[in-house]
């Protein structure tokens, strides 16, 4: 050993220290329940600690996640935002959904049920919800109900699942609904009412449940009020979202925590946006720290509302790339990974934009095989014309 460290460079040897002094600081860390920013478990206390909260035993945790795909609600929503994009047409958006259904997706959002004036990108809510509803079994359909209106338009159009709206945030609130959150909360009340007299299954989708594009990081307390109404009133399903895409793991986690500690028996999910490029890592922060449904939206295209940016600078975590990364790490999803990214490849061709990490390929062997393929096309070139094949 001594020998061979003899022979080692300078530049590894520096590598071989610094690996050791972090893994020396992260025992350390563990060792004492230290987390930057928290209270240590003894010792002197200071202000800036607070105690750790503990992650669900991973070898009972569940090996298995719900993957719901927002393409047909919340990546058409996006044109609203971005006139230059194409606009499917009813009869697609139908197809679509289809297509999805069957590569084992086990949810869809397929609409939502908002004014025509305020989103005419999903005015044939109706008619979608006619075409799909009752022809896609083994698959969950629900739609978006803003308020109280769309739930009864969405009970009319017999859709199994309604998913009501309420944000974490008063400026984003008000902005976006034109209500208070008082007032929207109300209104869900109503809205589940309703739902509940018809048979329909209800979620509960809190928006800006990290961070306001104006207020900043919405206090956790927001977000635990909330959904402590929802539970009274008898959901158990409900999303957390990160609607303009600038959370990071630690505070996803600690949110998630938050919630399953102390309402164990919620069916906790994560609808997250992509704009500082984290939105995976916050899924599997998620997922660790006990959330099991995810939306994703086919190419990652999608987009919140009430912005002052470009809605494609913040899209949706791409479906494939949700299976992608939970099928790779042995957590079950039910879904065909190679058709979720022809799926992709479908969307981007419907709307014009869009393209998640693995919409090119969607597995690992395939992405082998495109490469082999490119390295048997180098080898079959003539001398010197090998160049010409890259």
């Amino acid at each position: 050993m001594m020998d061979w460290l003899a022979g080692a460079s300078p530049r590894h040897l520096a590598r071989i220290a610094g690996s050791l002094y972090f893994i020396n600081i992260v025992f350390g860390f563990f060792a004492i329940g230290y987390v930057p920013g928290r209270r240590p478990l003894f010792g002197r206390k200071r202000a800036h600690w607070r105690p750790m909260l503990t992650a669900p035993d991973s070898s009972t945790a569940t090996r298995s996640v719900r993957i719901a795909e927002v393409f047909p609600r919340d990546g058409l929503q996006t044109l609203l935002y971005e006139p230059g994009l194409r606009q499917p047409t009813t009869d697609e958006k139908v197809d679509f959904i289809r297509r999805v259904a069957g590569s084992g997706v086990p949810e869809i959002e397929i609409t939502g049920f908002v004014h025509p004036r305020v989103i005419p990108q999903l005015a044939d809510a109706e008619a979608v919800a006619a075409a799909v509803v009752g022809s896609v079994p083994g698959t969950t359909l629900r739609a978006l109900v803003p308020n109280y209106r769309g739930a009864e338009r969405a009970v009319a159009a017999g859709v199994p699942k309604i998913s009501c709206l309420v944000a974490a945030s008063p400026t984003y609130q008000r902005l976006n609904s034109n209500m208070t959150i008082e007032e929207n909360l109300r209104d869900i009340e109503r809205s589940f009412e309703l739902a509940e007299g018809a048979g329909i299954q209800v979620a509960l989708g809190m928006a800006i449940s990290f961070v306001c594009p104006y207020d900043g990081v919405v206090p956790i307390e927001s977000v635990l009020q909330i959904v402590e109404r929802g539970i009274k009133l008898g959901i158990r399903d409900i999303h957390l979202s990160d609607s303009i895409g600038l959370a990071w793991p630690s505070l996803v986690r600690e949110r998630c925590l938050a919630v399953l500690e102390r309402w164990p028996d919620v069916f906790l999910g994560l609808h997250l946006h992509t704009l500082t490029g984290m939105a995976l890592a916050n899924a599997w922060a998620g997922y660790q720290a006990g959330a099991r449904s995810f939306d994703g939206a086919a190419a990652g295209i999608g987009g919140g509302i009430a912005m002052p940016i470009h809605t494609t600078e913040m899209g949706n975590v791409a479906t494939e790339d949700l299976v992608y990364l939970f099928e790779s790490s042995g957590v079950t999803t039910g879904i065909d990974a190679a058709a979720a990214a022809a799926n992709g490849r479908r969307a981007m061709e419907l709307v014009n934009t869009g393209g998640g990490h693995v919409t090119g390929f969607g597995t690992l062997q395939a992405f082998l095989e495109i490469n082999r393929a490119h390295l048997a096309e180098i080898a079959a070139a003539p001398p010197g014309q090998s160049a010409s094949k890259r």
